[in-house]
């Protein structure tokens, strides 16, 4: 089964990397995935008792960061070894996690590079954010007996789909790891029908409801929300979404002109088709990298850089969530409500089901379901602050009552790390 495994994923990374090339989608340092690193990479992994922890992307780095903080204060000791796949998720981890962990990029789910990987670091334990299942990884991992677990693990209901394909396949590879903290009932649920050891599975809660970063980061642009002026902020967006969110916003700026669009795309590398949507519209449109060269005053902000998005809710008045109109899979909402802020998103959140639906039940945050109903949500709430501002108490009471996801699965690793 493996040798096969291999001989697909090895043809599939062939025709990947011109993909790579094309889009610019690699980084410095992708060799490393390959299982090739420098004299000074290698010297620093081996520098001292190693704990592996794995991140997929930007949402997944986010995750273990305040993670990190709390696992390193209990375990001093240990170095901490962060690898991510994704370029993004890789820029934000270097950025973000400097001083805290070496930061490399994630192996290729190959024998031989997997092999690579845990010989070199040798870790401690091997923590993967969410839930991230490689074969030949966990593997070498298990033949070396190194404790694996999953922090904040779900399924997704597009992800169970396929697994449930191979489920046959699955069983013995879930039962090497040695426990998994999953976010809610229905994903301990389906990770037990997959066939993991209900002994291994415990529902921890979601650790995104820890995470507590403090007031708005320096931006790097020199400016302020000006008095008066308020900030829609449309966060995480993808292809259609900066559309309905233009059309909505010319419509509330014929009624109330001190508002101003702050549109934070999911995908930078999309900056310049949303800069043409934005002036087809009429709107003068600036960079967000260029403001400190502008009047931050004038015209539409469109977010041409990583790892701003949380600053910028903590200045905005208004929050629409993206993912949930177009594309579906959603993103976190936790983040502009731990600021308090009014937040609004589509019907398509299926990979944060739970917790908008915490959210719903305690009616801290607006869900739509078209254009039409986005328009009149957002005239509802830009007319009426007392309204903005009791959504957004309310969504920090859901936060406060659900915190300890952290605490809980900290507990469940200490048996392996003491």
């Amino acid at each position: 089964m493996f040798l096969l495994y291999d001989l697909i994923f090895i043809i599939y990374a062939i025709f990947y990397l011109p993909y790579l090339l094309l889009t610019k989608r690699g980084y410095p340092g992708y060799a490393m995935r390959f299982g090739l690193f420098s004299t000074l990479t290698t010297k620093q992994i081996i520098s001292r008792p190693n704990v592996w922890l794995h991140a997929v992307s930007v949402g997944e780095v986010m995750v273990i960061d305040g993670f990190m903080d709390k696992l390193s204060a209990a375990y001093p000791n240990y170095q901490l070894v962060v690898t991510v796949t994704t370029k993004t998720g890789y820029e934000l981890a270097l950025k973000n996690l400097n001083g805290k962990a070496l930061v490399i990029p994630s192996p290729l789910d190959v024998s031989f590079t997997a092999k690579r990987f845990v010989k070199l670091i040798n870790p401690r334990m091997y923590i993967a954010a969410e839930t991230e299942i490689w074969p030949n990884l966990y593997r070498q991992l298990y033949r070396q007996h190194v404790p694996m677990a999953v922090i904040n693990g779900r399924i997704s209901d597009k992800s169970f789909g396929r697994y449930k394909f191979i489920r046959f396949l699955l069983k013995g590879i879930l039962n090497q790891v040695s426990v998994w903290c999953m976010q809610s009932q229905r994903d301990a649920q389906r990770i037990l029908d997959l066939g993991a050891d209900p002994s291994r599975v415990v529902v921890a809660g979601n650790i995104k409801f820890d995470d507590l970063p403090g007031s708005a980061a320096a931006f790097g642009g020199n400016f302020t929300v000006r008095p008066g002026e308020q900030w829609w902020v449309a966060g995480s967006t993808h292809p259609g979404e900066e559309e309905m969110v233009l059309d909505v916003y010319a419509e509330i700026i014929k009624k109330d002109p001190q508002w101003r669009l702050v549109i934070v795309p999911r995908h930078i590398e999309r900056t310049g088709k949303i800069l043409e949507l934005v002036k087809c519209r009429g709107f003068a449109a600036v960079k967000f990298s260029e403001l400190k060269d502008v009047n931050p005053h004038q015209g539409v902000i469109v977010v041409d850089t990583i790892g701003q998005l949380r600053s910028l809710y903590a200045l905005a008045s208004l929050v629409f969530v993206g993912k949930s109109l177009c594309v579906g899979g959603g993103h976190n909402v936790i983040e502009p409500a731990l600021y308090g802020k009014a937040v609004i998103i589509g019907p398509k959140v299926e990979n944060f089901r739970d917790i908008v639906a915490c959210f719903k039940e305690n009616n801290a945050l607006v869900q739509v379901e078209d254009e039409p109903s986005l328009l009149a949500a957002v005239s509802d709430l830009v007319a009426d602050r007392s309204k903005r501002e009791a959504l957004g108490q309310r969504a920090q009471e859901v936060i406060a009552v659900n915190q300890g996801a952290t605490k809980r699965s900290l507990e469940r690793l200490e048996e392996f790390l003491k």
